[in-house]
This record gives C-alpha cells, structure tokens and sequence, in this order.
C-alpha cells in the first residue's frame, strides 16, 4: 500500500509556534494580574480558603472572557468581555507570525489553530474546560493571523469597481468609529474626573490593587467604546436592566462601584444632534475616499454602496455582541447594546452619507445639474426680455404671421443695429431753420 504524503506548508512549524506564543503570552498577563492582587491582598479575612492555584483559575477564567467564555457566579454568569485582551491577543499573534516568517495563507490557517489548540490546553489545565472560548480563539486566531499576511499572500482576485470602493471605504469608515467611541470615552472620563476619582478612593485600594484595578479597566476601554457609539448613534446601552443610557435620554438605576461607571452620562443629559453624527462622517469619508476618483455610472455606485452597508453592518453586528453580556444575577443580567438594531443605524446613517456623496460625484449628476441651469438660462432671457418691455424700452414685436414675420426685422439685427446713425439723423432733421411743426 503506498503511503500517502502531506505536504505541509513553509515555515509550518513557526506557525505553530507563533499561535502557542501569542495564546501563552496573553494568559500569563491575565494570571499575573490576578496573581498580583492576591499577593497584595493575602491577609485579607475575605479571601477565605484562596489559593495560588484557584488564584491562577480566576485569573484564567477572566482571560476566557474575553475570548467569548464565561465565569459562572453565585444565580448568575459573568460574560461581558475585556475587548482589550482580545485586541492585545490578535496583536500578539500578528508580531509573532510576522518574526516567524508566517507568509502563506495555509500557514495563517496553522496559526490559528495552533492558537486555538492553546488555549483549549491551558483552559483545561486551569480547570476552565473547554467552551465558547475555544471558538472565538479560533475567530480571534484568523483574526490575528490573516493581519499578519501581506498582501501578495492572497490570491488575486478581478473585483469590479465598485466592489473595491465600497471595500476600501468601509474600511475607513470602521477605523473612523474606533476612533471617534475612543475618543467620545476619553472626553467622559476627562468630563467626570472627580467622581471617577471619588468612587475609585472608596474603595481603598493599595497600590498593587490599584494597579491591576486601573488595568482591568482599560481592558474593558474597546468595550466601552463600542458603548459610546450606541450612545452617540441613538439606540443606547444598558448597563442592568432597566437602564438605558443614550444621546436622546437616559435612565439610570444604582450601579456597582466600578470606578470607569462614574463616567457615564447623568439622567437628563440630552444631545438631540447627535444620530446625526453617523451620516456627517459618511459624507467625509466617502468625500475623502472619491476625490479624484469618482465611479463613473450609477452601476458601480449601487454596488459600492451595497458593499459598503453590508461590510459596516455585518463589522457592526459582531462587535455589539462581543461588546454585550452579563455582570452578574439580578440586573446586571443585562449589559451592553442591542448589537442588532446598532449594526442597523449606525451602517445605515454612515451608508446614507456615503451614498449622497455617490450621487454627487457621478458624471451623470454633474450632466443632469449642467442641463437643468442650462433650461433655467433659456427660460430666464425671454423673461427679461419681458421685463425690459414692460419698463419702455422697445422690444421686437412677436410676429402673428407670415408677413408680418418676413417684414419684422430679427431680434439679432435689432440687438446689433447702430444706434448713432439713427440719432444724427434725427438731429438734422429737426434743424433751426425748420423747427419742429407748431403744436396746433
């Protein structure tokens, strides 16, 4: 029987190095963190029966949250995901394939795996098991492997036009919204410095507490900013049920002593402009993106901006749910978005401005604008024709019929008839000698 042969891709080892690497990395900061804050805490009467090894188990658990586990509590389950991990995971996994030379999309595939094997493992190690985590690693793992690649590594694909442009400024327009809920956090915090400050000095922290608290925090930041932009676009998120806290209104009930919490926006606090945001920024990005290059006929546009609606709705979507789940029983049951009908306003005000931009820079508007102002042209000279005669200027009679057309003389030759002619020989009829004919 012949033996079959694999052939395994280039540097396929490295792959697998480079997915064990980032997954290892990531845990070790997630454990360390926790493990930091026992250390800092170990006489503490609340920490009971607490050990280096169940110490090691919360630490991991908090690192499964944010590759889409969860940690069971008390009536309750704890899913909302530090974003953060999961970002600094993708990036981790970037750099060690590029330094290993992962260039091939089966090595990327390899990668991914490797990284999502890694992660099963130490989740059973650490007493986790396996779960929904071990699946967003694989998605986080493509994620991070795929952003390794260059671009000669993927196959050549022929898009039409308009497919590339509503890629590219979807693109644009998803980097422009991290941009603006990191920015719209930021600014909260800055806002609400003083009792942000306030609630973090209840609590008493020492300084090695203080330090992973503040980094657990901004781990949770990507999270809150997928938060901000729910405030900004109109629908909102909750943080417990009940709780709606949007540009259009907020509702707010007691919340835990989360430091970062302070930071949100106080009941009353409206900005009734602000689900006009979303369509402003289409309108620049899709300005910036077809200058110099516009489509050229409604076609392309069509499907740019169906590319576009659908890369930003679908990009949305995943990110409201990553950026949803739970705190906790009770109330906080209920935290995050609506990822749904977040995907559908933000996609379609960006999608709207985008598509206004379309239609301005087509060269059939541009046709159709130049033959409507040439049609109001033509339909204002007869008017101020008009307009003359009525004042008692002369104005060329519109002739009634045949002979009176032939003998009429054009309105071109009375608009470029000499007028001094007529003038002087009008003074020299009128001479002293004759004088003008005595008024009987």
């Amino acid at each position: 029987m012949a033996a079959m042969n694999i052939d395994l891709p280039r540097n396929w080892l490295r792959a697998v190095a480079a997915g064990a690497e980032a997954a290892v990395l990531t845990w070790l900061l997630a454990v360390l963190g926790a493990l930091v804050t026992y250390v800092a805490t170990a006489a503490a009467p609340g920490l009971g029966d607490a050990t280096w090894a169940s110490t090691a188990a919360v630490g991991t658990g908090w690192w499964t949250l944010a590759l889409g586990g969860r940690i069971p509590v008390e009536e309750g389950t704890v899913s909302l995901a530090p974003l953060g991990i999961t970002l600094l995971a993708a990036v981790l996994l970037r750099g060690a394939a590029r330094r290993m030379a992962v260039d091939t999309l089966a090595g990327a595939a390899i990668a991914a795996g490797s990284f999502a094997v890694a992660v099963a493992a130490l989740g059973l190690v650490a007493g986790r098991g396996s779960g929904t985590h071990v699946a967003g690693a694989l998605a986080v793992g493509a994620v991070g492997a795929l952003w390794a690649l260059r671009p000669e590594a993927f196959p050549r694909i022929d898009l039409p036009p308009g497919v590339r442009a509503g890629l590219a400024t979807a693109g644009v327009a998803l980097l422009v919204l991290v941009g603006v809920g990191a920015a719209l956090v930021a600014a909260s915090v800055v806002a609400s410095w003083d009792q942000v400050a306030g609630i973090h000095s209840s609590l008493r922290p020492d300084v090695a507490s203080a330090v992973v608290l503040t980094l657990a925090q901004v781990a949770y930041l990507p999270t809150l900013a997928v938060w901000a932009l729910a405030w900004l676009a109109g629908p909102g998120f909750a943080v417990g049920e009940g709780t709606v806290y949007s540009a259009l209104g907020t509702t707010t009930e007691l919340l835990p002593a989360i430091p970062v919490l302070g930071a949100l926006p106080a009941p009353g606090a409206t900005v009734g402009w602000a689900p006009a945001v979303p369509a402003v920024l289409g309108v620049l990005v899709g300005w910036w993106r077809t200058r110099g290059r516009p489509l050229p006929h409604w076609r392309g546009a069509a499907v740019a901006a169906a590319t576009f609606l659908a890369v930003t709705g679908a990009v949305i979507l995943v990110l409201g749910v990553a950026a949803s789940g739970s705190l906790g029983p009770g109330r906080m049951a209920t935290v995050g978005v609506d990822a749904p009908l977040l995907a559908l306003v933000l996609a379609g005000g960006l999608t709207g401005g985008y598509v206004a931009v379309l239609v301005v820079r087509l060269p059939a508007t541009h046709a159709l604008l130049r033959s409507l102002a040439a049609q109001l042209r033509g339909a204002a000279t007869p008017a101020a024709g008009a307009t003359a005669a009525g004042d008692g200027t002369p104005s060329p009679a519109t002739p009634s019929s045949p002979e009176t057309a032939a003998s009429a003389p054009s309105a071109t030759t009375a608009a470029t008839a000499p007028t001094a002619p007529t003038l002087a020989t009008a003074a020299t009829a009128l001479t002293p000698a004759e004088g003008p004919e005595p008024v009987r």
